[in-house]
């Protein structure tokens, strides 16, 4: 007689959030302080708009590719043994969900 034993997988879950915009094009130029105060008509020039709001207009050289960037980070999850089983869209937070199997 046979015996079977049943092993059950134990896992661990991760969420990541991550901000999801659907503006259409024309909408990143609300980061273009020229542009911004081209639609003001000039009340407020570009240096006024960057020196009140440099958050919104701050320039970002180094910045690396939004898909770059996730490739490194899914990446490192990985390298500590998470996986990537399913993401979920609810309006514009999109949630990965990232499993791995504990003892």
């Amino acid at each position: 007689m046979e015996i079977f034993k049943v092993i059950l997988m134990k896992w661990e879950y991760h969420v990541v959030h991550l901000n999801v915009d659907d503006a259409p094009v024309e909408s990143i130029e609300a980061s273009n302080p020229e542009a911004a105060s081209e639609r003001l008509k000039g009340s407020l020039s570009p240096d006024f708009l960057k020196n009140q709001f440099p958050e919104q207009y701050q320039e970002n050289e180094n910045s690396e590719h939004p898909a770059i960037q996730l490739s490194k980070f899914l990446n490192k999850k990985g390298s500590e043994q998470w996986e990537l089983s399913e993401t979920i869209r609810i309006g514009q937070m999109l949630f990965l969900i990232m499993k791995r199997q504990v003892d």
